[in-house]
């Protein structure tokens, strides 16, 4: 490996500088400037400064060390750079954690060479118990935050020490393969839809989304044009994975009387605007009090129980995590994993 210095005569009369870099046998230039004649001193050096800086990127590669100058970087800048270069279908959620960081650390001079353990216990901290999220949100937000931090250091910014001793840890008992979430059994279900509750349509909603396994998000758009054959065909917000799913004779009776194809089938709306997730939330509590059933939910119980209800008839975890748009059923396993426990809690009672 080497890096050498080079510069020719233009002309214009003016001198270009650049490298020839030597890796692996194979030889790259690349131009740094060009200067004028009257300036030529000056630049030499700050070509022959940035030809060290390289030489050290090229023999740093494969270790641990991360030239300073590369940790000179401003961070938001590194994510700016990497959320605008990012094309994956997760990028709301890539942009959304670079807001919560930024939130996070108001210091917008901060360099990547800043960055320690600390900031990351403390980010970790900040999600689970500052931005008011509830169940997998705080790590669905962490993992996005530590995909770009791996991104920085396999492009030389950061050195691993700093990161690979921490572990997300949710307040509570949280893990991937736990449901963390309120289900609703079929009794329930069946409760809930002969009790009045104080919002007709959050009521209608809510109770699709047992029987379909969307989201508030996909309930708030869900038109009659993604009611196709009795078919729900509509492409989850948070990931953009499409759900493509037969619906069952009482998922069709809650939709309603079929209308214009652009219409909304629920209006989850007061005064022009969407309802609040927390009025939601609040509201379906208090139904659930009506109905005497002693659970606290969250609008996303219903996709929860929805997958659970596909297990308990019989539905392979293919086949639910398809049902649910999961892209692996990595992210299905905690409702396996509830079944299972209601089966052994059923026979250990026998």
């Amino acid at each position: 490996m080497a890096v050498t210095l080079h510069k020719r005569t233009l002309k214009s009369g003016n001198t270009q500088f650049y490298l020839s870099v030597y890796i692996d046998g194979q030889q790259n230039l690349e131009t740094l400037f060009t200067t004028k004649p009257n300036d030529l001193k000056e630049k030499k050096k700050l070509a022959e400064a940035i030809r060290a800086e390289r030489e050290l990127e090229v023999l740093a590669k494969g270790t641990k060390y991360v030239p300073r100058h590369k940790k000179k970087i401003a961070l938001f800048e590194y994510f700016e750079h990497y959320a605008t270069n990012y094309d994956k279908k997760d990028i709301r959620m890539i942009e959304g954690v670079i807001s919560k960081f930024k939130l996070f650390v108001p210091d917008k001079k901060i360099l990547i060479m800043d960055l320690t353990e600390s900031h990351f216990l403390k980010f970790i901290d900040y999600l689970n118990n500052k931005c008011g999220f509830s169940g997998e949100t705080p790590h669905s937000y962490w993992k996005r935050f530590k995909k770009i931090i791996l991104q920085a250091n396999r492009d030389g910014y950061i050195d691993d020490i700093v990161y690979k001793n921490v572990r997300f840890k949710k307040k509570g008992d949280y893990s991937e393969t736990k449901l963390t979430k309120q289900v609703l059994i079929e009794s329930e279900i069946s409760v809930l839809q002969n009790t009045y509750c104080g919002n007709p349509e959050i009521k209608r909603a809510f109770l699709f989304a047992c029987y379909s396994g969307l989201g508030l998000a996909e309930c708030k758009i869900l038109k009659w044009n993604n009611i196709i054959n009795d078919r729900l065909i509509i492409n989850r917000e948070k990931t953009g994975t499409e759900i493509n799913l037969s619906l069952s004779k009482a998922a069709l009776d809650l939709l309603g009387e079929r209308k214009d194809f652009k219409d909304l089938i629920f209006d989850l709306k007061h005064n022009g605007k969407f309802i609040s997730e927390v009025s939601i939330n609040k509201t379906l509590n208090n139904w659930l009090k009506k109905a005497e059933i002693e659970k606290k939910i969250s609008f996303y119980c219903g996709r929860h129980t929805f997958a659970t209800r596909l297990l308990i008839k019989g539905a392979n975890l293919k086949t639910v995590s398809d049902a649910l748009a999961h892209k692996t059923t990595a992210n299905t396993i905690k409702y396996l994993n509830y079944v299972n426990s209601l089966k052994d809690d059923a026979t250990s009672n026998l």
